[in-house]
């Protein structure tokens, strides 16, 4: 089975930002169990489980509470290869962020976009294919989304909203001066939110003659790369269908996807993923969503997830928020 992974490009940038702070390069790599000759290696790969416990590490050690905004300063064109100049010679910045979301996977398979069209505006949502995205990933990504546009339009350029999905940081002013637009914290999904007539905004890098022999060459390599199944995303799926209305167990998830809750749980092991810990997040995620986005009364939407009482979807949701659902529900209105 082929695992989920990413290039090293993010790891030398997370290096180079934490080095600075003092911390040891090599007790980082040792600790996420990264080689230092596969983090110098412009081509090296490594695991989703080697990339997370390395966040998580750097942001330990490091102390940084906004370590993914800060590497994400540092980031130069050309440091993503094919996807940076697959963004700089689009036709419009709107071009530019498809471009990033259809060949992602050239550098990252557990990332999925989704392009929401609207009426007046374009939002961008992030999530992962497999396992919980940390928040350093999603400071990092649209940190670097933000930066780069900036960098290829003008300096004054912003996304008319963010939505993050996790806690404010204590320094949350930094956030505000580097993004300087509106900021949703403990949203249920990551997204970058642009209005239309940024959208369609030309670039002045464009180079239509040069984008297609890239795009060309970039659907080659994408071709050629051998993808993951996304067995968790089934997972997730038939988890999400349990949960309307029951309990989503094991051995009925397995059931549905015909094979016993033993495969189930071993092919989950192989790309490091518990099936407790993950009916877990989709559940805390399927809350909120549901919190913010429809007129269910909390004792509906606790029923929808499986909860027989109120004080049991109470005592959940603050284990996964810090926050009671009608705490949460009343911050995402104001």
């Amino acid at each position: 089975m082929i695992e989920h992974r990413c290039t090293t490009a993010t790891v030398r940038m997370v290096l180079k930002t934490v080095e600075s702070k003092g911390v040891d390069a090599n007790e980082l790599l040792n600790l996420a169990g990264i080689d230092r000759e596969t983090a110098e290696n412009p081509d090296g790969e490594i695991s989703f489980c080697q990339m997370r416990a390395f966040w998580q590490n750097a942001f330990q050690l490091s102390g940084d509470p906004l370590l993914g905004m800060h590497t994400a300063q540092q980031v130069e064109i050309g440091d993503y290869k094919y996807l940076d100049y697959l963004m700089i010679h689009a036709a419009t910045v709107g071009a530019s962020i498809q471009n990033i979301c259809r060949y992602t996977a050239l550098i990252n398979t557990w990332i999925h976009w989704e392009i929401q069209e609207r009426n007046d505006d374009i939002a961008i949502c992030m999530s992962s294919n497999i396992g919980t995205i940390w928040p350093h990933a999603y400071e990092f990504v649209f940190s670097f989304m933000t930066k780069r546009i900036r960098q290829i339009t003008t300096e004054s350029w912003t996304p008319k909203r963010i939505c993050l999905p996790f806690s404010s940081p204590i320094n949350s002013q930094a956030h505000k001066d580097f993004f300087r637009t509106t900021l949703q914290y403990d949203a249920p999904v990551g997204i970058l939110v642009i209005c239309r007539d940024s959208w369609n905004q030309p670039l002045p890098t464009s180079d239509q003659q040069l984008m297609s022999v890239l795009d060309e060459h970039a659907r080659m390599l994408l071709e050629k790369r051998p993808l993951p199944d996304d067995f968790v995303g089934q997972v997730r799926k038939q988890i999400v269908r349990e949960l309307h209305g029951g309990e989503a167990l094991r051995k009925n998830v397995a059931e549905k996807l015909n094979m016993s809750p033993r495969t189930l749980q071993r092919r989950l092991d192989k790309q490091g993923v518990m099936y407790a810990d993950l009916a877990d997040e989709v559940r805390a995620e399927l809350a909120k969503t549901k919190l913010q986005a429809s007129d269910l009364s909390l004792p509906e939407i606790g029923s929808l997830l499986g909860f027989s009482e109120q004080s049991s979807f109470n005592r959940a949701f603050k284990r996964w928020t810090g926050k009671t659902p009608r705490e949460y529900r009343r911050k995402m209105l104001l």
